[in-house]
């Protein structure tokens, strides 16, 4: 028969130069923790990076080296986030007055205690601080958890709507402080309350996987792609302009067809809209996500398994007998219209000459 594991004792580090009030301070807690001694700041703060599972710290103002005030301070201003939060408990003696214990407190002190101890008060002072720091711990790991929650869609693992505003959102401000480009692409199941009415939840829930999976499949990693409604989805493309959108959104668009259900052996499709923001700093995300939205209803209407792309910066039209001039041709180039450029480039280069000789020229001297 084997023995049962002996339960593991939260820790406590008694820091004090005087080996008589470490001895003590370990004496009385033993027996509900484990206690790590250590003779000054400096050892504190070796022990400190060396054991994660200390739960708090009790240490004197006065000791040599680094004293309580130094050892203080290197906790709360720690990199570490669990060396940064731990409860730490003051020592003091009879030299300790006021103005000490303000210092302290200004410093990050969580709680006073006196020589000699009351060993009443020091398990209490013990008990409450590792308590509430097991709280806390326990409280922030929720925390934690519930936000990662709210950033993932359960079906499907895109992002959640709440992460795509707000991720989005973020980096348009970036595209805006940068002066980058980007599309939204809004993408809706066609019909799908028919579907779910009638095949019922399993096979709609089985659809939005399977669209799910799809975009996870066509996405970049500077892209974002989350699921916004319960059929409905929304890319935000970054440093993408019209054309590559476009391409993007209408092979997701084909493809979808094509996919097999495990439920039920039939055809859905799906509808896109796309819109391509002219970034400035007005720029504001509801506004750009409400176009997109307006692209994603008229392909809808437009009978479904349909895209529509509009742009804030309509392209450029040029009838082919127009002669081209230098501006136009670059604005056309950055649409990605170089077709439209190439029967113009013997005019462009004669434009263009004078400058080029002059350049050359300055080159050979």
């Amino acid at each position: 028969m084997t023995k049962a594991k002996p339960p593991i004792l939260p820790k406590i580090l008694a820091v004090d130069d005087s080996r008589v009030m470490r001895r003590a301070i370990s004496k009385i807690l033993s027996k509900q923790y484990t206690v790590i001694e250590a003779e000054h700041g400096e050892d504190a703060w070796s022990l400190l990076q060396h054991h994660d599972d200390i739960q708090i710290v009790f240490t004197d103002l006065s000791m040599p080296y680094l004293d309580g005030y130094g050892l203080l301070e290197r906790i709360r201003t720690s990199t570490d986030d669990h060396i940064a939060a731990l409860p730490v408990i003051i020592i003091t003696g009879k030299e300790d007055d006021d103005a000490a214990k303000m210092e302290a407190l200004d410093k990050g002190a969580d709680d006073f205690i006196g020589k000699p101890f009351d060993k009443a008060q020091l398990f209490a002072r013990a008990q409450s601080h590792i308590k509430f720091e097991q709280t806390s711990k326990k409280l922030s790991e929720t925390a934690e958890k519930l936000e990662k929650q709210a950033a993932v869609d359960e079906l499907t693992g895109l992002g959640s709507q709440r992460y795509f505003q707000k991720a989005a959102d973020e980096q348009l401000s970036s595209l805006i402080r940068h002066k980058g480009n980007c599309c939204f692409l809004r993408i809706d199941i066609d019909n799908f309350n028919q579907i779910f009415i009638k095949h019922g939840k399993q096979v709609a829930d089985e659809i939005i996987q399977n669209i799910g999976h799809c975009l996870n499949q066509h996405v970049r990693k500077e892209d974002m792609a989350a699921r916004v409604g319960l059929a409905r989805f929304a890319l935000f493309l970054n440093h993408t302009r019209l054309d590559k959108a476009e391409k993007l959104a209408q092979r997701i668009i084909d493809e979808i067809p094509t996919r097999k259900l495990t439920t039920k052996n039939f055809t859905f499709t799906a509808s896109a809209g796309i819109f391509e923001p002219e970034i400035n700093k007005e720029s504001d995300f509801g506004d750009i996500y409400a176009r997109t939205e307006d692209c994603l209803q008229q392909a809808i209407s437009s009978g479904g398994n349909t895209l529509i792309a509009q742009s804030d910066e309509p392209a450029l039209e040029i009838e082919p007998a127009e002669a081209l001039t230098v501006e136009q041709a670059i604005r056309l180039l950055e649409q990605g219209e170089s077709d439209k450029v190439k029967p113009h480039l013997e005019n462009l280069y004669s434009q263009l000459k004078p400058l080029l000789i002059l350049f050359t020229q300055l080159l050979k001297k």
